[in-house]
Order: C-alpha cells, then structure tokens, then sequence
C-alpha cells in the first residue's frame, strides 16, 4: 500500500476486516496479497509528483488505445489506430507549444522542490542548534506579598 500518510499495520488492518465480515455472515472472497516486508514506505509527495511531470510531459506521446464498448469496440479501436498513424504529423504540430511548456512546468517543479528539500534541512538544523544553545530557564521566583492595609493606617516610608 503507498500512503500519503502515516503507514498502516496491513496484516492488522486485513485481518480486522475479515473478521467484521464473518461476524455478518459474509465471506471474504480470496486471501488478500500482502507483501512479506509489510507496508511499503511512504511516498514522498514532492518525488512522487516531479516524476509523474517526467512521464506526462510529452503531450505527442500517445496513450494505450482502449474502448468500453462491446461487439464493435475492435471496429473502433482500429478507427483510432489509424487516425493516429495518419495524423500524427498534425497532432505533434498542434501539441509542440504544450509539450515544451509541459517540460518548462517539469523543470521548475523539480527546481522548487530542490529548494524545499533544502530550506527544510536547514530548518532542521537551525532547530537543532537552537534547542542547543538554550537552557532550560528556572520559573521566575515570585516577590513576597506584602501585606494589605487596612483602612488609614499610616504608610511606611518604602511606600512613599
């Protein structure tokens, strides 16, 4: 499982599940695949999006051919094979501007995350150094109360 958060105990997790289904009477269909190294790590957002730029970058580049309709989807399926081996010269022309911007988009991306990387390293570090240098401060020691005045009595000569 890849996860943008905190990971998981997948065994754990399975096992909760099937065992909630059966307490209702419902069987779980197959065993479920859970690799023997347990969860796979987290996904690193700033990586997982430059290199989803890299591989989308090129807009010219075509994508699988597929179809959702039934008896006549191979009908179309080979429509769509041969408008793209015809135009192909065409498509490229019209999608070159968007391509480099797409690689310019890409670049900066990966530009800015550099620089994320690094400014959070030297937070880190200035953190580090500042917990460092400072020492844990004792509380403020407190004044002792004065004692309150009760009506006109006369005031000592501190308080004047």
């Amino acid at each position: 499982m890849k996860l943008m958060g905190r990971d998981i105990p997948a065994r754990e997790l399975l096992a909760r599940i099937e065992e909630r289904l059966r307490t209702r009477g419902l069987s779980t269909s197959e065993p479920a695949d859970v690799p023997e190294e347990g969860v796979e790590p987290r996904v690193d957002p700033l990586s997982f999006y430059l290199q989803a730029l890299e591989e989308n970058a090129d807009a010219t580049r075509a994508l699988p051919l597929h179809t959702h309709r039934g008896g006549a989807g191979q009908l179309v399926l080979v429509a769509k094979w041969a408008f793209r081996k015809t135009c192909q010269v065409f498509i490229n022309e019209a999608l070159s501007r968007q391509r480099v911007f797409n690689g310019q988009v890409r670049d900066s991306y990966a530009q800015l995350s550099a620089e994320v990387i690094r400014l959070r390293a030297e937070v880190e570090t200035l953190r580090a150094a500042q917990a460092a240098t400072q020492a844990p401060t004792p509380p403020p020691a407190e004044a002792p109360a004065r004692p309150r005045r009760t009506g006109k009595q006369a005031r000592t000569p501190d308080e004047k």
